[in-house]
């Protein structure tokens, strides 16, 4: 009785203790390490922020060390706060520039480190990191495209002149009629010709790979590839008896017909092209109703306004990182090795989020034991017992998870081989070392 009670009380001790525990390491995760940081903080002050708000990266020499934390609006510009790691040192004479990545223009602070004193006296903490230059590879790219959207404009107004009128939707209409009447003589052709099309295109493969064979084995054999060139001209003799065939008779005036059917419709794309020619011109001297169209400022500011709607959307795509991971182990059961494999892909748009989606393919723990008798030839009043024993095979089992990561503490949930559960990983010396409870 008395070694239940100290069971007892010895778990309740062990639960507690482990429930402190869990309890101070969520504290740390949420509101910072009490006994020391890990980052300091550092100001800048910008005139424009366009772009820059809270979880923007901070980097120097490309690589993130820090991330904004909130931005104060002054009376000429604002101040930005923001931490970076505190390994990083920092001496006067550095700056800070807005940079963007990619044509979506997405901003980050970069830190210009001073490289001409090295051994400067360090930024304090807390201390302004000033701001040198302003970003403006956007803005130039921004004028390259008001460039462009003029010269559409300018082609769409003499497009309008043209096509406005009676003349130019003559001239399209006759184009239109040319090309559907080139594309109904072909699809007639090909219709009624389908069988020795097909015959002929048969042909053709079974000469070139009996070519082909022939240069791959007597490259140096001179009589052999006599032999083989004649008979491949036997082969030649026998496509063009299936070619005249083709040809003659009631299919020789089907390819006068098609043959006077291009002589008419290649007059007609001359023709189509010299109309072409008068519509440039007319576009370029501004006449009709698509020249009219460039002409106005809508069409710039239509495509202005598409542009940064095609930036909201692939935003998010642009940050997108994909991460492959395999783990591979062997499972003791009954005494019997089983191997066990693991794939996932992991999908992050942020450092501090990712999702997981991958396969395990681990054994099974289940067994199957059959037992039948029979009778014993030897001996017919006794029986024999036969045991045979089956173990089932790997099954594939899906893991889908979401991850949340807190500094070095993590958290992922969601369909762990096929089964729900939960997960924490402890990410150790800048993620060298990961340790995970599942």
């Amino acid at each position: 009785m008395l070694s239940g009670k100290l069971s007892s009380e010895f778990k309740v001790g062990v639960f507690t203790l482990v429930g402190f525990v869990v309890v101070g390491i969520i504290a740390i995760t949420l509101e910072g390490n009490p006994f020391g940081s890990s980052t300091i903080a550092y100001y800048t002050e910008l005139e424009n922020v366009g772009g820059v708000g809270p979880k923007t990266q901070v980097r120097t020499s490309g690589v993130p060390v820090g991330e904004v934390t909130f931005i104060e609006i002054k009376e000429l510009g604002a101040r930005v706060n923001f931490t970076v790691s505190g390994d990083l040192k920092i001496i006067e004479g550095s700056y800070i520039e807005m940079r963007s990545r990619g044509i979506l223009g997405d901003v980050y602070l970069e830190i210009v480190r001073e490289t001409q004193n090295k051994d400067g006296k360090a930024i304090p903490p807390g201390g302004l990191i000033p701001k040198v230059k302003e970003m403006d590879d956007l803005n130039a790219l921004m004028s390259s495209i008001g460039s462009i959207a003029k010269d559409i404009k300018t082609v769409s107004n003499t497009l309008k002149n043209v096509l406005g009128n009676e003349e130019g939707q003559n001239t399209l209409k006759n184009i239109v009629d040319n090309i559907e009447v080139i594309t109904s003589d072909a699809r007639d052709f090909v219709t009624e010709e389908g069988a020795h099309i097909s015959q002929l295109v048969a042909s053709l493969k079974a000469a070139s790979d009996r070519i082909g064979d022939i240069l791959e084995r007597n490259d140096a054999r001179v009589d052999e590839l006599m032999l083989t060139a004649t008979e491949a001209g036997q082969d030649i003799r026998v496509f063009a008896d299936e070619l005249r065939q083709l040809v003659s008779g009631d299919n020789r005036d089907r390819f006068n017909r098609i043959l006077a059917s291009a002589d008419v419709s290649m007059e007609n794309l001359r023709l189509a092209s010299d109309k072409v020619q008068l519509i440039v011109d007319k576009v370029q001297r501004g006449e009709g109703t698509i020249g009219q169209l460039v002409a106005k400022d809508d069409a710039a500011n239509d495509l202005r306004q598409t542009l940064k709607e095609v930036q909201d959307v692939l935003r998010p795509a642009t940050k997108l990182q994909i991460a492959v991971d395999y783990k591979g182990e062997v499972r003791s059961q009954d005494d019997l090795g089983r191997y066990g494999n693991h794939f996932n892909l992991l999908f992050s748009t942020r450092p501090d989020r990712f999702y997981v989606l991958g396969l395990s393919d681990s054994p099974a723990s289940e067994k199957i034991v059959r037992r039948s008798s029979r009778a014993d030839p030897s001996n017919t009043a006794a029986t024999i017992e036969d045991t045979e024993t089956i173990r089932d095979k790997p099954q594939i089992r899906f893991n889908a998870q979401f991850a949340k990561r807190f500094n070095f503490v993590g958290v992922r949930f969601g369909l762990f081989e096929s089964s729900a559960g939960v997960a924490s990983d402890l990410y150790l010396f800048r993620n060298r070392i990961t340790a995970s409870l599942e």
